[in-house]
């Protein structure tokens, strides 16, 4: 039995010993290609880190991702209105994964607060004016005060913005609220003892206005207090009629 067995290796060593070769030469090929060629064709050990752009402006997102060998491209334009115009807000492929050389990274870019529709304020109080305006997102700049035939006192009759139009967010805009109907007459109020600056409001929204301002030394009182005026308080006069004042101020 033995001998039929030493006669059969015999006859089949050599295809056995080529079998075993064969195998050995696939086994180092594939080892090779693994370890040698794969890597060459996948740039296997070329890969690196994605720096975090988010937060830049674009144009120095690009100057980084550039000098690191990559490619920017602006996927999307988004409203954001927590990072200014033109901030990178996304990034893809995310911040620090690695990434080969060469590829595109895709960012959106903020475009800023969303601009908001101006409201119509005339008709409205001056109250409930400036709370549509703050509502909407916009500002209440200077508030004027006119005679005005159609609206009654207290109402916004005309704004320095057009209804409906888009700006951005908390423009100022300003508005003209109605003294009501023009009086044949006028009353001069009292602005002796007022800062001039105050008794020119107070002669102003009365409908009249004020004339010669002269100055007189007074220790007595702070510099720029109204001591005479030319009319009388309680007279009536004419829209538009000039009041003198002599101011005080010091030696």
């Amino acid at each position: 039995m033995f001998h039929k067995l030493n006669s059969w290796l015999e006859m089949h060593r050599t295809a056995v010993v080529g079998t075993c070769v064969t195998l050995a030469i696939l086994v180092l090929w594939i080892i090779l290609m693994d370890l040698l060629v794969m890597p060459v064709y996948t740039h296997r050990g070329q890969e690196t880190e994605l720096p975090d752009v988010t937060e830049m402006s674009f144009e120095e997102a690009k100057t980084l991702l550039e000098s690191r060998g990559f490619r920017i491209m602006k996927d999307q334009i988004k409203n954001d209105s927590n990072y200014p115009v033109g901030t990178v807000i996304f990034q893809n492929p995310a911040p620090y994964s690695k990434v080969k050389k060469g590829r595109r990274i895709y960012v959106t870019v903020s475009s800023g607060e969303p601009n908001v529709q101006v409201p119509r304020v005339v008709g409205s109080s001056e109250r409930d004016a400036a709370f549509m305006l703050s509502k909407a997102g916009l500002s209440v700049g200077n508030v004027e005060y006119e005679y005005n035939s159609y609206y009654p006192a207290g109402v916004v009759c005309s704004q320095s913005l057009p209804e409906g139009s888009e700006v951005e967010r908390k423009t100022i805009m300003n508005i003209t609220v109605s003294r009501g109907q023009l009086p044949d007459r006028f009353v001069v109020p009292n602005v002796v003892g007022k800062n001039v600056e105050t008794a020119e409001k107070i002669l102003w929204e009365a409908g009249v206005g004020v004339g010669d301002i002269s100055y007189e030394v007074n220790r007595r009182l702070v510099p720029g207090t109204v001591l005479e005026q030319s009319i009388k308080p309680r007279t009536a006069v004419g829209q538009g009629t000039r009041i003198d004042l002599v101011v005080s101020q010091s030696e």
